[in-house]
């Protein structure tokens, strides 16, 4: 895909230009936390007067530089798009549940460049907006084979995948393919808003690869 065009398709599905250099997390109007992303891996939690950036680039599975095109040169900024999954506060303790989606490579025209990462992360916040705990969970990753096997959401043609929860209860299954030992690898993920303190749930089973 062309730099243009896909600069023009994220532009459409995000409604921010790619090189914009914060975008606000897609999240309900009652949050009382406020998530931006500064489109390099770390997102500003505002609470009222309280503010802080956390750096998750590490819990990132995808692109958290800027876009480039490898033939030209051309940079195009970073694209690190958030939506908020699920916000509880207990015991003094924040609890948010973020889905983060980016581009699996920086280089646009390089393998996987157009291709799209999705992760689900967990952040156990103090009253501060300071890191206690977090957790993170690569879903979706055409680097690694990685694909969503089951989830309650949509996945628009050629856009992020929408993940959702129902009845208070994130539930997916991704599938990872390995090709060179001929094993699937499928990882069930759950979290559960009543109890947000327990995190994300993850169990595993391979199989034979089809």
């Amino acid at each position: 895909m062309r730099p243009g065009v896909l600069l023009a398709v994220l532009l459409t599905l995000t409604g921010t230009p790619a090189w914009a250099d914060t975008q606000p997390a897609e999240q309900g109007r009652g949050d009382a936390v406020r998530v931006t992303s500064l489109n390099d891996g770390r997102f500003r939690f505002v609470l009222g007067p309280t503010q802080f950036v956390l750096n998750l680039e590490s819990s990132i599975s995808g692109c958290t530089g800027p876009l480039y095109d490898g033939a030209t040169g051309e940079q195009y900024g970073g694209n690190v798009r958030a939506r908020v999954l699920d916000e509880v506060r207990r015991a003094g303790f924040w609890y948010v549940v973020m889905q983060v989606s980016t581009n699996t490579g920086c280089n646009v025209q390089g393998l996987c460049g157009a291709g799209l990462s999705t992760d689900v992360l967990w952040l156990k916040l103090d009253g501060r907006l300071r890191p206690v705990a977090r957790q993170a969970a690569s879903v979706e990753d055409c680097g690694t084979d990685t694909e969503l096997a089951r989830f309650d959401g949509r996945k628009p043609e050629g856009g992020d995948t929408r993940l959702e929860m129902r009845g208070g209860v994130l539930s997916l299954e991704s599938r990872q393919d390995d090709y060179t030992r001929k094993v699937t690898t499928v990882t069930a993920l759950r979290y559960d808003r009543r109890f947000p303190e327990r995190g994300l749930l993850r169990s595993t089973r391979q199989m034979p690869l089809n």
